[in-house]
C-alpha cells in the first residue's frame, strides 16, 4: 500500500470507530446503561400486548423500561412485570402508586405508566412491588357495547310487547264501560221514580200532621200534652231539690262524726296508740333475737339453724368461712363468663340464652335441699383495677340472682351475692376466676 493512501485507510478506521462508539452510547444510553436505576415489581391479569423492554414511564416521564414478564404458572396466576427505573425519579414512586399498562396513541404500543404517589405515603423500597390497574382494551369497549346494544334492543321488544297489551286493555275497558252506562242509566231511571213517590208520600204525611191527623199530628197540636209535660217538669224538680237538702244533712252528720268533739277522734286516737305500742313490741323482741344470736349460750344454735342475716356478712368473713359450721357444708358450681354474658349495644353484660340454661342445668343439683339453706352467688371478673373487678363481679353476681330468684321462687332472705374479685383459690383454673359460682351451704347429713 503506498504511502499516499495509509491516511485515508486510517482517517477511515478512526471514523468507524467513534460512529461505533457513538452507536454504542446511544444503545446504552436507551437501556440505560450509563444511568442508575432500581428494579420494581407490578402483577397484573393480563399484559395486553405489553412486551419485553417495554417503556416504563413515571408521571408521564420516559423512566425504564419492561426488563422481564415472568409467566404466571396457573389461570388464576398473575403476571408479574419486573421494570428496571430510573434512580432520579424513585422519590415519586411511592406505596400508593399506581401502575397501568396504556397505549402510546390510538394505536400504538404498549407502555406502563406509574402514578406519582401521594406526599405523605413512604417510597417504594428497590425490588418493592406496587399496585396495578388492569388494562382496559377497545376491544372489552366493543364488547361491553355490543352487550349494551342488545340489551336495548331486548328492553325495547318487552316495552313494545307491553304496550301492545296496555291498548288492549284500554280498549276492553271502554267496551265493558260502554255496556255499564246503559245498564246503569236503567238503575237510574228506576231509583228517580222511586224518588218522586217517596216525596209525595212524605208530602201528604206533612199535610196531615199540619191537621192533626194521628199520634204525632195530636202531639204537635194539643196543648193539654204540653201541659202535662210542664207539670211533670215541675215535680221532678222539688224532688231534685228535697234530695239536695237530704245530702246536706248527710255531710252535717259526717263533719260532725269527724269533728274534734266527735266519736271518730277517739277511736283514731286509740287506734294510733295501739300501733305505736305494737311498733315499740316488735322493735323489743327484734333486738332481743338479735341478742339471743350474738349470745355466747345461743350463738352455736342459730348458725346451726341457720339464724342469720346475710345481708351482715362481709366477704372477708366469707372467705373465712363465715357460713360453713359442723352441720353445713358448702356445695359449689362454677360458671364461666364467656357461657353466661354479652355485651348489649350500651356495653353493659347481659345474661345470654346459653348462660340461662347452664344456670338451669346448675339449678338441678339445689332444688332438692331446703330452700332455707344459705344461697350465695359468688361473683367473679378480671380487670386492670380492683374498683373495676368489683363492680364488674357484683353486676355479674346480680344478674345471676335476679334471674334464679325470680324463675325457682328462692327465698330473697336466704339469698345473697358476694363480689369477690378475681381470686379464687379452689376454682377450676386455679388461683383466678373470670365468671360466677353458685354456693349453697347444705347440711351434712344430707346427701
Amino acid at each position: 500500500m503506498s504511502k499516499n493512501r495509509l491516511p485515508i485507510v486510517g482517517a477511515f478506521v478512526v471514523g468507524g470507530l467513534l460512529l461505533f462508539a457513538v452507536g454504542l452510547f446511544l444503545i446504552g444510553d436507551r437501556r440505560m446503561l450509563f444511568t442508575d436505576t432500581f428494579e420494581l415489581y407490578a402483577e397484573f391479569s393480563r399484559v395486553s400486548g405489553l412486551e419485553n423492554g417495554g417503556k416504563v414511564r413515571v408521571a408521564g416521564m420516559d423512566a425504564g423500561e419492561v426488563e422481564e414478564i415472568h409467566v404466571p404458572t396457573g389461570p388464576t396466576g398473575k403476571f408479574r412485570l419486573k421494570l428496571r427505573v430510573r434512580e432520579d425519579l424513585h422519590p415519586l414512586i411511592r406505596v400508593d402508586s399506581v401502575a397501568s399498562i396504556q397505549n402510546d396513541g390510538l394505536v400504538g404500543n404498549k407502555f406502563v405508566q406509574v402514578e406519582a404517589g401521594s406526599e405523605g405515603s413512604p417510597e417504594v423500597p428497590p425490588k418493592g412491588t406496587i399496585q396495578s390497574r388492569e388494562p382496559f382494551d377497545l376491544a372489552d369497549m366493543l364488547n361491553k357495547m355490543n352487550e349494551a346494544i342488545d340489551l336495548i334492543t331486548a328492553t325495547i321488544t318487552e316495552v313494545k310487547g307491553g304496550v301492545d297489551e296496555a291498548v288492549s286493555s284500554i280498549t276492553d275497558t271502554a267496551d265493558g264501560a260502554q255496556v255499564l252506562i246503559a245498564d246503569v242509566g236503567k238503575d237510574v231511571r228506576a231509583i228517580t221514580e222511586s224518588s218522586r213517590k217517596a216525596t209525595d208520600n212524605l208530602t201528604a204525611i206533612v199535610a196531615g200532621v199540619r191537621q192533626g191527623r194521628g199520634s204525632v199530628g195530636k202531639l204537635l197540636n194539643d196543648d193539654a200534652l204540653y201541659v202535662s209535660a210542664r207539670n211533670i217538669v215541675s215535680q221532678a224538680e222539688k224532688a231534685v231539690a228535697n234530695l239536695r237538702e237530704a245530702s246536706e244533712q248527710a255531710k252535717g252528720a259526717v263533719a260532725d262524726f269527724r269533728g274534734d268533739s266527735g266519736p271518730m277522734k277517739g277511736l283514731a286516737g286509740n287506734l294510733q296508740q295501739t300501733l305505736t305500742s305494737a311498733r315499740e313490741a316488735m322493735s323489743d323482741l327484734a333486738e332481743n333475737t338479735e341478742a339471743l344470736k350474738r349470745s355466747f349460750f345461743f350463738r352455736g344454735f342459730f348458725n346451726r339453724r341457720g339464724y342469720f342475716d346475710l345481708s351482715d356478712v362481709s366477704v372477708q368473713q366469707y372467705r373465712e368461712g363465715a357460713l360453713a359450721s359442723g352441720d353445713r357444708r358448702p356445695l359449689r358450681i362454677w360458671a364461666g363468663a364467656p357461657v353466661l354474658f354479652a355485651k348489649d349495644a350500651d356495653g353493659q353484660e347481659q345474661l345470654t340464652d346459653d348462660g340461662r340454661l347452664r344456670l338451669d342445668a346448675a339449678m338441678a343439683a339445689f332444688v332438692k335441699y331446703p330452700k332455707t339453706s344459705p344461697f350465695v352467688i359468688e361473683g367473679y371478673a378480671e380487670a386492670d383495677t380492683g374498683d373495676v373487678r368489683f363492680l364488674s363481679s357484683r353486676r355479674r353476681a346480680e344478674l345471676v340472682r335476679d334471674y334464679v330468684v325470680g324463675k325457682y321462687g328462692l327465698d330473697p332472705d336466704f339469698v345473697a351475692i358476694m363480689s369477690m374479685g378475681a381470686e379464687a383459690d379452689d376454682s377450676p383454673t386455679g388461683k383466678r376466676w373470670d365468671g360466677v359460682a353458685l354456693t349453697m351451704f347444705v347440711p351434712r347429713s344430707v346427701s
